[in-house]
């Protein structure tokens, strides 16, 4: 959906997508760019000559902001009374007073590239504020610090609800699973406290939530090596990840991978849990290598049972 904006007319129009419409209203002189429409505009780039400046014309737009926007902090509410002292008119104060530095330096982050705004600024408080509700459920309490990181989200077109997933995705993979997986968490991402700022690693926008949906894919997949007493690089993990390794099917192949190792000795074999690994996600070669390795060790295991055995004495294979 198109906005389009004209000096006279700051408010905007949404028109559609059609490019004929968009090309006749261009035509008359608007513009989809709200900064270039402001400052072409006379009314909020002149001073009004006509009428004269009264504190009761001050106090009123200082009500009239109070009663609007008492979210806002004070020296952007003291700017829309200023723009109403000048326009009398509530949409060209509130656009005059988003074009002030007072305002800029509250709600700078709210502005895309054309002047518009990803959602206006009561939109803006109430997302912060699921932001806080969904950080104060996993024991953030205090949200002070991620102020930036707030913002930064909204640019991002983040929504409370999109955030709250991101939350529920990380419990639900590093809280409620083993312990390794909390610890692997804390290392790939250098999180060294014990407070619940393990969840506040989501707030940088630095951390993709795609890369972050598979890097913790990954760390359920190392930490399944490190609780079987395994210690693999996180590179490896990854590749293993990629080539369709699950944490369920991890568990299955390093809890296993004690039992070939014990094979290999009974044997007189060599074993690599590189092999079982590779096996795990598909690599016939080592399939055939880790079925060849089990079935010469029960070959082995069925010979010792066969041993004869004489005045319940074990004879033949066993017999010292």
């Amino acid at each position: 959906m198109v906005k389009v904006y004209r000096s006279d007319y700051l408010t905007g129009y949404e028109i559609g997508d059609d490019p004929k419409v968009i090309a006749s209203y261009e035509k008359d002189g608007y513009t989809q760019n709200l900064k270039d429409a402001t400052a072409k505009s006379k009314i909020v780039n002149s001073r009004v000559t006509d009428k004269e400046t009264t504190a009761g014309d001050y106090t009123e737009g200082l009500e009239r902001a109070k009663a609007l926007y008492k979210f806002m902090p004070e020296n952007v509410q003291a700017e829309f009374a200023n723009a109403w002292v000048k326009f009398g008119e509530t949409n060209l104060a509130k656009a005059a007073t988003r074009n002030t530095a007072a305002w800029k330096k509250e709600f700078k982050y709210l502005e895309r590239d054309d002047g518009s705004l990803i959602m206006d600024e009561l939109q803006a408080m109430a997302t912060k504020a699921t932001y806080r509700e969904t950080l104060a459920e996993v024991g953030i309490v205090d949200t002070s610090e991620f102020e930036e990181q707030f913002n930064a989200l909204i640019t991002g077109d983040v929504s409370g609800a999109e955030f709250q997933q991101r939350i529920d995705v990380t419990y639900n993979a590093v809280k409620n699973n083993i312990p390794q997986v909390e610890a692997m968490f804390r290392e790939q991402y250098n999180i060294s406290t014990d407070q619940p700022t393990i969840f506040a690693a989501l707030i940088n926008p630095g951390i993709n939530d795609k890369l972050l949906k598979g890097d913790l894919k990954t760390i359920g997949v190392g930490a399944e090596a490190r609780a079987a007493g395994f210690s693999r690089s996180f590179s490896r993990f990854e590749a293993l990840r990629k080539a369709g390794l699950t944490q369920e099917k991890a568990r299955q192949v390093y809890q296993q991978a004690g039992n070939y190792q014990t094979m290999a000795t009974q044997t007189n074999s060599e074993f690599d849990v590189s092999t079982l690994e590779a096996a795990s996600i598909g690599d016939a070669d080592s399939a055939k290598e880790i079925g060849l390795l089990a079935a010469e060790s029960a070959a082995m295991s069925s010979f010792k049972a066969g041993a004869a055995k004489k005045d319940n004495k074990v004879t033949g294979l066993l017999e010292g």
